[in-house]
């Protein structure tokens, strides 16, 4: 999907317009579905690297919030 395509102008508004529908509990959700969706839209083995990074970074997350109590 390109940002200057007709299915990016869909996608785009739809993203933001359930953005502010849905609770604040499940935003994040809703936005890491839609990169995924955005991601698999041009090439579907971006799904892999973008899995990765979501798991890497989260983890990253949990040890320096562990690493915080320590200080």
């Amino acid at each position: 999907m390109l940002f200057n395509s007709i299915h990016f102008m869909v996608f785009f508004p739809t993203v933001v317009l359930i953005y502010y529908l849905i609770p604040l509990k499940m935003r994040y959700i809703w936005l890491l579905a839609a990169s995924y969706y955005f991601y698999m839209s041009w090439n579907a083995k971006y799904a892999i690297l973008i899995a990765f990074s979501t798991v890497v970074t989260y983890l990253s997350g949990i040890f320096i919030e562990k690493a915080k109590l320590y200080l």
